[in-house]
């Protein structure tokens, strides 16, 4: 049986292996002395006991925590610590931790946190972190994260790749990569350009005569035409595919009315102040909030209302889940997974993570996404995605990596009519038409010339046949359809065929593993995260947990069908 070298005794095994070559590659020294560190992470063999259900006492995070050697950090990490300063905790006891709070599926660091301070509940992970007397809390997690990074979760990540590829839990047969898009705690104010620089800008005199002469002609909201050219060159563009091109307008204060009774001479001196016009020049009204302010000098200054408190987020779109034939806009980041599939076996690991700006192209930053992982493009290996992937540059960067690449076909803006098809020669699969008007079929794909053969198998009856010019041919009329001139139609794998369709219909997987991240945080309080730094932390570190979860999962389901439930010894 496959399972045999699967158990968990294998797994031990494998783990050893792998602690021994960490020992060996990663011999950077960590910089603080260790006199000064909080926490002392040391593994050391631990015994391993399993239920009459084939659960581990302790939880997976003991599985984890008695099996693999978290000593590794201290080298991933000696770039982020200097030799000077306090103390820190073990970094090697802080990635230990981060690992164990998602492989035992908790949702947030706030539930996480109490749970390690509590005597019982919280022993097994301050036994395996090497925890003394002090415990750290939520603001510990949050300076570890900021100071080493989502780097240092990637690599992680890539070691235990490296782990279950040799375990044989990970082939690179079949490999499905997705989008997730997910919100950042900070609300779109309607601008997806504001930038840094949109922050205080300088207002030249005739800005500000503009907006005095606004005023004075009854407007309630002063407005002025955006001071960045390449953002109104951007808006007007953008404008003009929708009817007649407008100018992006910043609001910079806003006044009401003044109440009948009263005195409208001492309504507005902060107004006349900003605005730099005498009191009895202005219109009877009151400010009610402005983004206008005068610098040390007595220069004008402005701010745009429209920049968002994290500038670094993008908005996206994806299918409404209350209304699916709706968007829904997401203002925050996109983390783009790629997924193992093992079909052998039905298991689906996450291979890694990358995060974005929510407006980034997925098909755009394919290439880049999975070149960074540590499952290569293998030869012959199937590579599915959905249409957002679509692009003639992945096509041939799977291809001259010797991949097969099966995605989602996007229309953009073909016509896709039965004439309109018939006009351009092939259907939407890129199945070519006989000169007839009928649709060929494949007589198989030619690998040395990289494309595919189509034949009309004379279809056509015995009396029409006579008039064929192609009659003569074994299988009537002959067609070629290369890679070269229709990257997007033709390969390996016939578009459209039922191979086609079955094996597309795997990357389900990937909805899968995104949708597993979507309950995790959706069973946790909200977590108040900006900025892309913090999101590609916690897309990488989510993807880790997620993969030893399944994987150690696996692990015990094969020892539980074997009856192998003895206790063991790492």
């Amino acid at each position: 049986s496959q399972l045999t070298s699967l158990d968990l005794e294998a797994f031990v095994h494998q783990a050893k292996a792998l602690n021994q070559r960490n020992r060996e590659r990663f011999t950077t020294p960590f910089p603080k002395q260790d006199s000064r560190w909080i926490s002392h992470y040391q593994f050391e063999p631990r015994p391993i006991t399993l239920t009459d259900k084939g659960a581990i006492e302790g939880g997976l995070s003991w599985l984890v925590g008695a099996t693999l050697d978290f000593s590794f950090a201290r080298d991933l990490c000696a770039d982020a610590y200097g030799a000077r300063g306090g103390t820190c905790y073990d970094p090697a006891s802080l990635l230990f931790l981060e690992v164990a709070a998602k492989v035992d599926g908790y949702p947030d660091y706030a539930s996480f946190c109490r749970d390690l301070e509590q005597a019982d509940k919280g022993h097994c992970y301050r036994d395996l972190a090497g925890l003394d007397e002090a415990i750290p809390g939520q603001d510990s997690f949050s300076n570890f994260r900021k100071r080493v990074g989502h780097s240092v979760v990637e690599q992680t990540t890539a070691i235990m790749v490296q782990l279950f590829i040799d375990f044989g839990l990970i082939k690179g047969e079949i490999v499905s990569t997705d989008g997730q898009l997910e919100p950042t705690h900070s609300r779109f104010k309607g601008c997806a350009y504001a930038c840094e620089d949109c922050k205080g800008f300088a207002i030249n005199e005739a800005q500000r005569h503009d907006l005095v002469q606004q005023l004075q002609s009854g407007s309630l909201r002063l407005e002025m035409i955006c001071p960045f050219p390449e953002v109104v060159d951007k808006v007007r563009e953008a404008t003009a595919k929708k009817g007649a091109p407008k100018d992006p307008k910043v609001t910079l204060l806003e006044v009401e009315p003044l109440p009948p009774e009263q005195d409208a001479s001492k309504s507005h001196p902060k107004l006349a102040e900003l605005l730099s016009v005498p009191q009895d020049r202005l219109p009877p009204v009151r400010l009610k909030w402005s983004h206008l302010s005068l610098g040390p000098s007595g220069e004008w200054r402005a701010s745009c209302p429209k920049v968002p408190s994290d500038l670094e987020a993008g908005v996206g779109y994806h299918v409404d889940n209350q209304n699916p034939g709706q968007k829904e806009r997401v203002f925050g980041y996109l983390h783009l997974k790629t997924t193992d599939l093992h079909p052998d076996f039905a298991l689906e690991l996450p291979l890694g993570n990358s995060t974005y700006a929510a407006n980034a192209d997925e098909g755009t930053e394919f290439i880049g996404h999975r070149s960074a992982l540590a499952m290569p493009v293998l030869p012959g290996q199937i590579q599915l995605a959905d249409a957002a992937h679509d692009q003639i540059t992945n096509y041939h960067w799977v291809h001259d990596q010797g991949g097969i690449a099966v995605f989602a076909y996007n229309p953009r803006n073909e016509h896709l009519d039965a004439t309109s098809l018939l006009n351009r020669g092939y259907d939407k699969n890129g199945t070519p038409y006989a000169p007839c008007g009928r649709l060929c079929h494949s007589n198989g794909y030619d690998y040395q010339a990289q494309s595919r053969q189509y034949v009309c198998g004379l279809q056509c009856p015995p009396e029409e046949q006579q008039r064929c010019p192609h009659r003569h041919g074994v299988l009537g009329y002959c067609h070629r359809m290369s890679f070269r001139d229709h990257p997007r139609l033709i390969g390996p794998i016939e578009r459209g065929s039922p191979q086609w369709r079955q094996l597309y219909g795997m990357r389900s997987a990937s909805e899968r593993t995104n949708s597993y991240d979507q309950e995790v945080i959706a069973k946790g309080s909200a977590v108040k995260m900006r900025g892309l730094a913090a999101f590609s932390f916690a897309g990488a570190i989510r993807t880790l947990g997620q993969l030893l979860r399944r994987a150690c999962n696996f692990v015990l389901d094969a020892t539980y069908t074997l009856g192998r439930l003895h206790p063991l010894r790492t």
